[in-house]
């Protein structure tokens, strides 16, 4: 009777015991979070869009000079665990897996808007197709992602970012590469034209834009049958991002023509190479195809007066206006 009266009466001491510990532990972790949340502020939209905690894995040079960099992220991205569920749309079927990052993420030309202490950067173009956002990212709770960012029009917090550094980004943003004056205009419609396709990266952004369009699926297997050029405008060989790419895109079947020097020089290039074809096509006038007008533009990166000059040189040489797309 006394080793069971014992065994009563420390039980629910032991119990007591522990949950005033387990208690203590939320407490600590709760006002760790507030504490966190107060220097990057979570609550609330960026841009008018849900914002995602952001981790960085790597931040490497993209270019000779370093100025360039490529920082490896991972996005908040939990599965949902009670698994797939088929959701139907107006415009689409697709499978939720609850990973509302990823599955918002939908096409080539998308961009984020972040958010840190102190700071908050305008479009940020993501530098993954959604092909390899996914496949890297199917069987974890975050989504592995790329960014290009530039130490001149980046903020330092990005540029200067490591591992282990936290932010915050918007969802994917953007309908990609479009035609804000032609609706019916697109990147999924530029697919099937059946005609070659030029891609005008301007800058670091412009080919942030560019490489997520060389890494997805369908523009790989459009170049195996049509002429896909890239033309990437960059003031100087040491200041260009992802060189050692330029040689597998090439192998893949893409035709990049690097622009160096001041925007005349660049429009004086790309205007031979109209004239008489990429450099790596031998010569042949494969660039703008039979007809000029037909061939689909997609231009990043430009603004202003390069944009305006970019213009009126692909006008002249016959390009129709409703087949320039940018990222919108």
């Amino acid at each position: 009777m006394i080793i069971s009266c014992t065994t009563r009466t420390s039980r629910p001491r032991v119990f007591r015991r522990t949950e005033t510990a387990t208690r203590r532990k939320r407490v600590v972790s709760e006002r760790a979070r507030r504490d966190r949340d107060s220097v990057i502020p979570r609550s609330g939209a960026i841009g008018g869009s849900e914002s995602f905690e952001c981790v960085v894995i790597e931040n490497r040079a993209a270019s000779v000079d370093g100025a360039k960099r490529t920082l490896v992220v991972a996005i908040e991205d939990a599965q949902n665990v009670r698994g797939k569920e088929l959701r139907r749309t107006t415009e689409r079927t697709f499978v939720d897996s609850g990973k509302k990052w990823t599955e918002r993420y939908e096409t080539p030309g998308q961009f984020v808007k972040a958010r840190g202490d102190g700071w908050e950067s305008g479009a940020l173009a993501i530098a993954r197709s959604p092909y390899h956002v996914r496949y890297d990212s199917a069987r974890l709770d975050s989504a592995k992602v790329e960014f290009l960012v530039d130490e001149r029009t980046d903020a330092a917090a990005l540029t200067g970012a490591k591992p282990g550094d936290v932010f915050y980004v918007s969802e994917p943003l953007g309908c990609g590469f479009s035609n804000v004056l032609f609706a019916d205009r697109s990147l999924k419609n530029a697919m099937q034209h059946e005609c070659p396709c030029i891609i005008i990266a301007c800058g670091t952004r412009g080919l942030a834009h560019a490489r997520s369009l060389l890494d997805w699926q369908p523009v790989m297997a459009y170049a195996d049958a049509h002429p896909v050029s890239l033309f990437y405008l960059c003031e100087s060989q040491e200041g260009a991002a992802l060189l050692s790419l330029h040689d597998e895109w090439r192998e893949e079947g893409f035709k990049v023509v690097p622009c160096y020097g001041a925007l005349e020089d660049q429009l004086f290039l790309m205007e031979q190479c109209f004239i008489t074809g990429a450099v790596a096509a031998g010569g042949k006038p494969t660039v703008l195809g039979p007809s000029a007008a037909s061939c689909s533009v997609l231009l990043a990166g430009a603004e202003g007066e390069t944009a305006g000059r970019i213009l009126t040189l692909l006008t002249s040489r016959g390009i129709a206006r409703e087949n320039i797309l940018t990222p919108n």
